[in-house]
């Protein structure tokens, strides 16, 4: 059985999983949908058609799911799809998505601290954490284990790689490859996230073959055809590496380079 506090509000058509806690003055939209274990902290709102998978775990006025902020809206039907085990800290604001049948998806094991913001049709993946008042505008790809700390953000269309990381205070107007860390504003990619990596469990020749795949994009003065050519045939068998050429060749806005495409 959920626990609802008498204050709550939960609309006709909500749907709740086994084992809620829904606490005092929380409101929860007619087509929200919760999963089993899910826990509410006081005054927080879910609207729109938002679905939370098992076990998130959602703080005092954090909103879930409302209207997306883009003056390009028109109406239709607009999702936010959430996995499980998240947390969002005070005043965490997810949008849904601006097209009609369109998404705003969040994976899972991740940790929102107070005030971010994710907006409409962002894409993230698992285990990402976002620090206090980090912002995400639309349409933003964010990989798994990727960090982005407080007061930074992105501009619309940006993709942020698996385990790359944003420093605090920083803007970025241009894709982070994975494995690797930017600051600044506009942020520009500085050095591989070699603690990451290891934390995640990769060995330290991957590691070493990663910051050589860094050196030869950001650092070697090749046009990124060239570097990436070359890093094919020195790393067939490294998946990461792989990764990292197959995400730099597919950005429509470029890379986070320094001027110069050095340091």
């Amino acid at each position: 059985m959920s626990r609802i506090h008498p204050s709550a509000v939960i609309e006709d058509g909500a749907q709740l999983g086994e084992d809620c806690t829904i606490g005092p003055f929380c409101v929860i939209g007619p087509h929200v949908r919760l999963g089993n274990r899910c826990n509410l902290h006081s005054h927080v709102v879910i609207d729109g058609h938002t679905t939370l998978g098992d076990e998130n775990v959602v703080y005092p006025f954090a909103c879930l799911g409302k209207k997306t902020q883009d003056l390009k809206y028109v109406g239709g039907t607009c999702y936010a799809v959430i996995g499980d085990r998240n947390e969002f800290r005070e005043y965490v604001t997810v949008n849904t998505a601006t097209t009609d049948g369109g998404k705003t998806v969040i994976g899972s094991d991740c940790l929102f601290q107070s005030y971010c913001h994710i907006a409409h049709e962002c894409i993230l993946g698992d285990h990402i954490i976002m620090t206090s008042d980090a912002m995400l505008a639309g349409h933003i790809e964010v990989g798994d284990h990727a960090v982005i700390m407080g007061k930074s953000g992105g501009i619309p269309f940006v993709r942020i790689g698996t385990m790359g990381m944003i420093g605090g205070y920083s803007k970025l107007d241009r894709d982070l490859l994975p494995y690797c860390i930017a600051e600044g504003i506009p942020a520009e990619m500085r050095s591989v996230n070699k603690v990451k990596m290891e934390r995640c469990g990769l060995s330290s020749e991957t590691v070493r073959a990663v910051y050589n795949a860094f050196k030869k994009i950001i650092r070697s003065g090749l046009t990124l055809e060239k570097a990436t050519a070359e890093l094919e045939d020195e790393y067939p068998n490294v998946p990461e590496v792989q990764h990292m050429i197959a995400f730099a060749r597919a950005s429509q806005r470029g890379l986070a380079r320094p001027k110069g495409g050095e340091e």
